[in-house]
């Protein structure tokens, strides 16, 4: 009468699948077993450390707006950290210069981003009409077009294009708002104008609104890095016995006989076996997930096909005293296209979390590539090191000041790209996904590429499938004991 969870992929989405199917499991029988083709677990979030040096490899932290991640802190064993108050900075690049987005409108109209008609263009969003269509509903239109129509084609340029470099390393012009911004949508469909939805949420009192761009939130982390939690998570779960992991472990197939999922599987030490399982959670990234049900879903494998996810390499360089006094206390720079600069954008780690850099030092992490430059792939490690010490150089006037630290971080396929038509996708998705549970049920997606590319978002996604999937089998097993 044993069931079993087999989840695949132990990024935060499948580690956190893993913890709500314990979390709604506990007390029964039903076996976890989560599976890793890496030799670690945390996928993306990846801390790596060497001499007093600590980058990030993917994602800086997440927003403690998010009530599921105490809860998964508390289970890793950890202190979370928030980041210094330096992070609430934020700088453009204009012109090749630094420039800070200042909060309040009087700085930030008069700091230069902007032209005197830019200014006056986006004065005027309190008499643009919303656009819905017949029935009232959010146009799915671009990001770009979107402000565009509201604040101006030069504001979209210089502010909103560099935002989505940031979040998604993606083209503007082809990101659907409501799929990538959906908080933006949101305010102009309540409030009819961004202008009066600011001030609106501004005096509203012991509400958490956020911003336009979406949720409030402290950023934060851990003391030893983001890849603390999935970590911790994975060795508390194991040692607690609620869930078991098997890292080194790639799933090559995966089918359903009428009466359970089957999973052919090859470990780098034992080699090739077949796993058994009464539901499956794929927590991977979606081509992977795309090859595994090609087979008894290739509708849904065709639409997870289609996601883009372009290559991006993360590239950390640390600078001594010098650099330190000309860049910044902030949390970083967004860059537009066009400028000069081939760097999406720079983060300051050493001003966001403490101890991230030797004392008299600087790092310095940046990104290259995504949906606007993805020649950047064929690039090399020193083609890549070669054209951020470039970039850098010129942005904090650094001369001829070499690196004492570098790094580099390839990604083949990094950030799910939400271009416009992804809702109706991921609507088409989960009908297809509907549609095949009730012939062979058990099968949940879970990952980055469906519902908010955030990594607290991914892990709210997976613990709520494994939840999901954990309190099915129990109802099935009561209704077979009758």
């Amino acid at each position: 009468m044993t069931k079993r969870i087999v989840i695949v992929g132990a990024g935060i989405a499948g580690l956190a699948a893993a913890r709500g199917a314990a979390d709604s499991a506990r007390g029964s029988d039903i076996e976890i077993l989560l599976l890793e083709s890496s030799p670690t677990v945390g996928g993306k979030a990846k801390t790596i450390r060497r001499g007093g040096w600590l980058l990030e490899a993917g994602p800086t932290g997440y927003l403690d707006s998010e009530p599921l991640m105490d809860t998964l802190v508390k289970a890793a064993g950890l202190t979370k950290i928030a980041a210094d108050d330096a992070a609430a900075r934020r700088f453009l690049v204009r012109n090749g210069r630094l420039k800070e987005i200042k909060a309040s409108p009087p700085a930030f109209l008069t700091s230069g981003i902007l032209s005197p008609l830019g200014v006056m263009r986006i004065a005027t969003e309190l008499f643009r009409k919303k656009l819905s269509d017949p029935s009232g509903n959010t146009v799915d239109e671009s990001v770009w077009d979107f402000a565009a129509r509201r604040l101006g084609p030069q504001a979209a340029d210089r502010l909103i294009a560099p935002m989505v470099l940031g979040v998604f390393a993606g083209d503007a012009k082809r990101t659907s708002l409501p799929a990538a911004f959906p908080r933006m949508a949101e305010l102009e469909r309540d409030y009819g104008s961004l202008i009066k939805a600011l001030v609106a949420l501004k005096t509203e009192r012991g509400r958490e609104s956020g911003g336009p761009a979406g949720p409030s939130g402290k950023l934060t982390s851990f003391a030893a890095g983001l890849e603390e939690l999935p970590r911790a998570l994975a060795e508390r779960g194991q040692a607690a016995g609620d869930f078991q992991v098997r890292t080194s472990t790639r799933v090559h197939s995966l089918g359903h006989d009428g009466l359970r999922w089957h999973l052919a599987v090859e470990h780098a030490e034992s080699g090739l076996q077949s796993i058994e399982a009464d539901a499956v959670i794929l927590a991977t990234e979606p081509h992977i997930a795309a090859r595994l049900v090609k087979e008894d879903a290739p509708d849904i494998a065709a639409e997870l096909t289609a996601i883009p996810m372009p290559p991006v390499a993360v590239v950390g360089l640390g600078y001594g005293p010098k650099a330190l006094a000309k860049a910044p206390r902030g949390f970083g720079a967004l860059i537009q296209r066009g400028g000069g600069l081939r760097i999406l954008g720079v983060l300051w780690d050493t001003h966001l979390f403490p101890e991230r850099s030797p004392d008299g030092t600087i790092l310095m992490r940046c990104m290259i590539g995504g949906a606007t430059d993805t020649a950047s792939g064929d690039l090399s490690d020193q083609e890549l090191v070669a054209i951020t010490k470039h970039d850098l150089a010129k942005l904090h006037q650094l001369g001829s000041e070499e690196p004492c630290f570098t790094e580099v971080i390839r990604y083949g396929h990094a950030i799910p790209q939400y271009e416009v038509g992804h809702l109706n996708r991921v609507r088409r998705i989960r009908e297809h996904l509907k549609g095949l549970n009730e012939v062979t049920p058990g099968l949940s997606l879970a990952g980055n590429y469906l519902d908010g590319v955030a990594f607290a978002k991914s892990a709210k996604v997976g613990y709520e499938a494994g939840k999901m999937r954990a309190e099915e089998l129990l109802v099935r097993k009561a209704d077979v004991l009758g």
